[in-house]
């Protein structure tokens, strides 16, 4: 090279020549390129190894060194791994291969060492996510149950609750009102009722039972004094969704 002259990447003048050594130089610096085999092989249906299909596809080359496989399929280019095609049609591009090189061989080992802990990565990784998404399901639906019986309970309460009530107003007025009304007691001077816990009556839904003992103080009409009384009872009464609760009948003992 003439004294006073750069050595760039632009093309020399014409009739000059490159020194030999710098040509050495070049080509240590540049790595080698990666082996691309130009092929055509038509294929009328191509399922790759992780599932995805393509119909009416044609294998334009292959990459030896970075392990891809340029397809054409519907018009468009699609790059794929080349340990994803089937092993029919990897051993046909293995034939149209050339014959590698040791570098280029260790180099596809490498390869496809990285894609078989890319591809374990990849399914470790759904797992975890597959296993967590199950987690917080059966932890949802857990949380749901627990609260649909809490609901369910509190519901129940609130019914006997209201049964209690109801039982207890009929009672009163029943036996301030209309209890015995062609006997000879007059009005009722006070009474107390005494009322145990409503329980379901078995085959009959919304029905309760509640038995009781009702106390009272009253003008004889007959004796033109007062007399006191003592009767047991039990009352049926039916609930509803909507409504409010009904007597069905109250049974003196």
């Amino acid at each position: 090279m003439r004294p006073g002259r750069t050595c760039g990447t632009g093309p020399l003048p014409y009739g000059e020549v490159m020194n030999p050594r710098l040509l050495l130089l070049f080509a240590l610096a540049v790595p080698a390129a990666a082996v691309v085999v130009e092929v055509n092989l038509p294929l009328k249906e191509l399922r790759l190894k992780d599932g995805m299909l393509f119909t009416d596809v044609a294998v334009r080359s292959f990459n030896t060194a970075s392990g891809t496989t340029l397809l054409m399929a519907n018009k468009d280019l699609v790059s794929v791994r080349t340990i994803l095609l089937p092993d029919d049609v990897a051993a046909r591009l293995r034939e149209m291969s050339p014959a590698q090189t040791k570098e280029e061989a260790e180099a596809e080992k490498l390869q496809e060492a990285a894609d078989r802990k890319k591809a374990a990565e990849t399914a470790e990784r759904r797992q975890r996510l597959a296993e967590e998404e199950a987690q917080a399901v059966r932890a949802a639906s857990r949380s749901l149950n627990v609260k649909a019986a809490a609901e369910t309970a509190a519901r129940a309460d609130r019914v006997v609750d209201a049964v209690a009530r109801f039982a207890e107003e009929r009672a009163k007025a029943h036996f301030k009102y209309q209890d015995a009304p062609h006997s000879n007691i007059g009005a009722v001077v006070s009474s107390d009722i005494f009322l145990q816990n409503p329980e379901p009556v078995p085959g009959w839904g919304g029905r309760y039972r509640v038995e009781g003992v009702a106390y009272r103080q009253y003008i004889n009409n007959q004796a033109s004094g007062f007399g006191r009384g003592r009767r047991e009872f039990e009352i049926l009464i039916q609930t509803y969704e909507n409504r409010k609760p009904e007597i069905v009948e109250i049974r003196i003992k």
